[in-house]
């Protein structure tokens, strides 16, 4: 338990350089298998970890090439024309409540748009108090540049000496302890593997239908929204709200008024649909063994205890933890049954 407390007082005094350390050891573990299976004789394994890094580069140039600039318009235009939609909405539907439910909407809305009108402006005004508020501007900006430089060195590495790292790390542990180690880190394994791996799929599957299906409504950011909102979905309901509310936004501002909010709705109804009943339990199933909102309080505990780098580690630590106090309760169980 010495050990344990040691180790959590650690992590948390340097979860602030932590991060890209521990992002590259995520994506080594998922990658890991593809880079073991390009491994041959004629092409070692530094080589096949170069491969595998320059994918994955190529597949985050290919989301900010393609994906970021409409998110960016997108945006863009939700800033510019919310004030007028506001405007528009009070127009079509204060008279409708006043006469019908005695409910004057107009002064409410009006409020809405001045303060829209005052604190959202264009996006480069709302981009540069989101960087004021980051904290140290510079120290901000250095620390981001260190994190995508440092992740794909390390993640190099980690690839390359995989199972050499593993071996040397189960070397560590006392023989008479090694086997139940051995055991622990496979049952870990089975749980963490098949969880990230499978949710890395859903999160595939549902970016390319909310991206097609977005397309086919006529929106015009529906692939980057789709997108966003697929590569969101890890976060039970957050991510497929957040990308509900931006998209309905989008369809209101595109117009004319709701006839483009209905098809948008339509998509995500049976999204959630086919994810919930379907995409995740055929991909992941309850490989993690949590309740989502068990998944939500983790990614929310996590953040709020260590920053972004506790919502990276809030799954796979609450995997472990899920392991190891099932491995505690059959030790439980065995040694308070019958003798």
């Amino acid at each position: 338990m010495a050990v344990l407390a040691v180790a959590a007082a650690l992590i948390y005094a340097l979860s602030a350089i932590l991060m890209p350390f521990v992002l590259a050891a995520l994506l080594a573990y998922v990658c890991h298998p593809l880079a073991a299976r390009l491994t041959r004789p004629w092409w070692p394994p530094a080589l096949a970890a170069l491969l595998v890094l320059l994918l994955l580069i190529g597949a985050v140039v290919a989301f900010g090439v393609l994906v970021l600039p409409m998110l960016y318009h997108e945006l863009d235009l939700v800033l510019t024309r919310l004030p007028a939609l506001l405007g528009s909405l009070r127009d079509q539907s204060a008279s409708v409540l006043q006469q019908s439910y005695g409910i004057d909407l107009g002064a409410n809305l009006d409020q809405l748009r001045e303060m829209a009108q005052q604190n959202l402006g264009a996006t480069e005004s709302a981009l540069q108090k989101l960087a004021r508020s980051a904290g140290a501007g510079g120290a901000w900006i250095a620390g981001t540049l260190l994190t995508l430089l440092l992740v794909p060195v390390v993640l190099f590495y980690l690839l390359k000496d995989w199972s050499r790292l593993l071996a040397l790390l189960l070397d560590t542990v006392p023989s008479a302890r090694r086997a139940a180690v051995a055991e622990f880190a496979r049952d870990i394994d089975s749980v963490l593997g098949q969880f990230l791996r499978g949710q890395l799929l859903v999160m595939a599957v549902m970016a390319a239908y909310y991206a097609l299906g977005l397309a086919l409504t006529g929106l015009q950011s529906g692939i980057a929204i789709g997108i966003m909102t697929g590569l969101l979905v890890f976060i039970p309901y957050v991510g497929v709200f957040t990308g509900f509310v931006l998209a309905l936004l989008a369809a209101m501002i595109q117009g004319p008024g709701l006839e483009l909010a209905w098809p948008v709705l339509g998509v995500f109804a049976l999204g959630h649909a086919l994810e919930g009943t379907l995409v995740t339990p055929r991909l992941v199933g309850e490989r993690i063994g949590l309740h989502p909102v068990m998944v939500i309080f983790a990614l929310m505990a996590f953040g709020k205890l260590l920053g972004f780098f506790g919502i990276i580690i809030a799954l796979p630590a609450s995997a472990v933890l899920r392991v190891a106090l099932g491995r505690l309760r059959r030790s439980w169980a065995r040694d308070s049954g019958p003798a």
